[in-house]
């Protein structure tokens, strides 16, 4: 009976025990993974580079499409305007800078190209500025000058020697960013449109992207433009799309900021 009695006190002892180390188990598993989970999604230090397309006068000086490149584009156009909202510039960039305080409450680093109107920035030195920034993203800000009422997404083509090395991450975020921006603020999504002509892709060492965010000769988008509520509206879906792709790019490397090495 004492042996019994001792036996049976052995096995609850080492069914304690083992119920510890299961326990302990399980909290060491759902820390890593928390610990890996919050670092792949997290976009806090993350960096996106803002490009508000245009600028207050044009600069028809050359610019290499591309590095080594022997076709060139002017520096930077004039842009579109809308009878309403008035100047593509203007209104890219007062998308642009609440985008910037959007993204920033996040805890994303924000870079601007530019925060006024009357600057001298050729396409490529905006590139350059994303690139130097090793930014997670860059984001060209434009609207178009078509009629209908849509929004278009370009993304680069895959050259070799030029874009081969961000066109898979660029093509991943206009899709999300394309998405997101239409359905939240209602203009009809108009695809993607892949260009190899476009100097601030071509120049770009980081994943960029370019969405015509409305159609300024379209009378209601025009309208839609000219109100600070749609603009707002505006940087909030591009604010979303950003986030949605940022949180799908892997954990950074320690030690590193801004745009991961693959």
């Amino acid at each position: 009976m004492i042996v019994y009695i001792i036996l049976m006190e052995k096995m609850k002892d080492m069914k304690i025990l083992l119920c510890r180390i299961f326990i302990m188990a399980v909290m060491i598993a759902l820390a890593s993974f928390s610990h890996t989970a919050s670092l792949a999604g997290d976009v806090k230090g993350r960096v996106v580079c803002i490009d508000p397309g245009h600028q207050l006068h044009a600069d028809s000086s050359p610019d290499p499409i591309g590095p080594g490149s022997a076709t060139t584009k002017a520096c930077v156009s004039s842009g579109t305007s809308g009878v309403v909202a008035g100047p593509e510039h203007a209104v890219v960039l007062d998308v642009g800078l609440r985008l910037r305080d959007l993204l920033t409450t996040q805890g994303i680093t924000v870079v601007m190209t530019r925060t006024t109107a009357d600057v001298s920035i050729c396409n490529s030195e905006r590139a350059a500025i994303a690139n130097e920034a090793k930014a997670d993203l860059c984001i060209r800000l434009h609207c178009d000058a078509g009629s209908k009422h849509i929004c278009i997404m370009l993304n680069p083509v895959k050259i070799q020697g030029w874009t081969d090395d961000i066109y898979d991450e660029s093509l991943k975020a206009a899709g999300i960013v394309q998405t997101a921006y239409s359905t939240y603020t209602g203009i009809p999504d108009g695809g993607l449109t892949p260009r190899s002509d476009m100097t601030g892709f071509n120049w770009s060492d980081v994943p960029v992207i370019l969405p015509e965010m409305l159609e300024m000769q379209n009378v209601d988008d025009d309208k839609l433009a000219a109100t600070p509520e749609f603009r707002q509206k505006m940087a909030e879906g591009l604010e979303k799309g950003i986030v949605e792709y940022l949180e799908t790019l892997p954990p950074k490397h320690a030690g590193t900021s801004g745009y991961v090495i693959r």
